[in-house]
């Protein structure tokens, strides 16, 4: 119990660095009005037609490829200063121990998660505030947009699924869609946190980027089966209507890959602290098979000339 309280603290520590650490407020604020701008022209259409707007935009921009790239992409930019080893760690890490560190770092990963999904959402409700209403149906703005070209019309930017307005109530496709995103988010704040340590470089940046552009390359026609191993692609519901499913790809699969997923990256973040132990340990054990390697090389050597 006491390593979970030195965790957390070491995650509320993490958290406090934000305030003194300009990009990540930066990144959040231009994925804010990214949205915002990609909403304005629903807020116009709304205004010419004279209807109150649904606040349910979100499920509809991460189900857009192009939204959900730009979301993703600042997601790898939070986290690319994995591990997280400020000038205190070497001081904090003998009072809190390996296991703990670890265990605070994958913390703050999930905080600074929940807090971007919770920038997501705002950005997805002020700009309709004094021009929406609430209710259990989608609306009528929604509704049009989905099934009339009224959207090009107005210039609007992202596509507005017309599998998630006939398939899903507003209330369920936003509550699976906010965990499938959270999710995403998290998993790939994980890897990134993995590969950085591991490898003391930025192939943990790489991988995170390659996971973004893979959604790129599979919404653009590429093999389908990718659906399978591409996380930001199983974070969109409409994935599940597609080509996906004839490989066996479906929600169930989506909530399994990320679960265990991001029990496999917790593992291997926490045992990732113990590789430079890890390392000594080895390099200890092949000094001792030389050691005794060379030792037999010269008993062998000296029995030989005795039998001479």
């Amino acid at each position: 119990m006491g390593f979970i309280i030195r965790a957390n603290r070491i995650s509320r520590y993490n958290m406090k660095m934000i305030s003194e650490n300009l990009r990540i407020p930066m990144v959040m604020c231009i994925v804010f009005l990214f949205i915002v701008q990609n909403l304005s022209s629903v807020l116009l259409f709304s205004k010419a037609v004279n209807i109150p707007v649904m606040p349910y935009a979100f499920p509809f921009l991460v189900n857009d490829y192009i939204c959900q790239f730009v979301i993703i992409a600042g997601a790898v930019v939070l986290f690319c200063n994995a591990p997280f080893e400020d000038e205190g760690y070497q001081y904090m890490l003998p009072r809190t121990g390996r296991v703990s560190w670890a265990v605070g770092q994958v913390i703050y990963i999930f905080k600074v998660s929940l807090l971007y999904i919770l920038v997501l959402i705002a950005a997805t409700v002020i700009p309709f505030i004094g021009h929406m209403q609430f209710g259990t149906g989608w609306g009528k703005i929604w509704g049009t947009l989905g099934k009339t070209d009224a959207g090009s019309q107005f210039g609007l930017n992202f596509s507005v699924s017309k599998y998630l307005l006939s398939h899903y109530s507003p209330m369920k496709a936003l509550a699976v869609s906010l965990l499938l995103e959270w999710a995403c988010i998290v998993w790939i704040g994980l890897l990134i946190y993995f590969g950085n340590k591991i490898t003391n470089k930025s192939m943990g940046i790489i991988a995170g980027a390659f996971v973004t552009l893979l959604d790129v390359c599979v919404a653009n026609d590429w093999v389908d089966w990718a659906y399978g191993f591409s996380p930001v692609s199983l974070a969109q519901v409409e994935t599940y209507s597609g080509y996906a499913l004839k490989y066996g790809i479906d929600l169930n699969y989506g909530v399994k890959f990320f679960v265990v997923g991001i029990i496999l990256l917790i593992a291997l973040c926490i045992l990732s602290n113990d590789k430079d132990r890890i390392c000594r340990d080895l390099s200890k054990i092949k000094k001792l098979r030389r050691a005794d390697i060379g030792t037999g090389i010269g008993s062998n050597s000296t029995e030989c000339k005795k039998g001479v």
